[in-house]
């Protein structure tokens, strides 16, 4: 999945993907896809890119199923690869007080890496005894 993304970024000038995602209390999702262009060469941030209404073949794995090849859109096929990444280290951060981060793609190394922040609630307890 993460080839075929790579792939079909490049076709558009996009070097760098973030997919940001949040949940808590058994709800959550993927809010947010940045796309971004090479650095500027005076060292000012890279532009970011408009997501592309292009098609994209990559693969999909339905829950608890076998991975499968697919025709898709790009942002769907990015939004397939967030959510399958997030998955392989973290099924079911979404529940409870839930998780948030995110997965950042350097497309020219073809690499992803991914940030990931788990709520939790926490108490701290003390026992006291006295005799008599």
């Amino acid at each position: 999945m993460l080839a075929a993304i790579c792939a079909c970024a490049k076709l558009h000038g996009i070097t760098t993907i973030t997919i940001s995602y949040d949940g808590h209390g058994d709800e959550g999702g993927i809010d947010g896809m940045t796309l971004n262009g090479p650095a500027r060469e005076d060292g000012r941030a890279a532009p970011e890119i408009e997501m592309p209404d292009m098609p994209c073949s990559t693969w999909t794995v339905p829950y608890r199923g076998d991975a499968f090849a697919v025709e898709t859109t790009f942002e769907s096929a990015l939004n397939d690869l967030g959510y399958e990444l997030i998955a392989q280290n973290h099924a079911g951060w979404e529940n409870g007080e839930g998780a948030f981060g995110e997965v950042i793609i350097d497309v020219e190394a073809g690499r992803a890496t991914h940030d990931h922040n788990t709520r939790y609630v926490s108490y701290d307890s003390t026992a006291y005894e006295w005799e008599c």
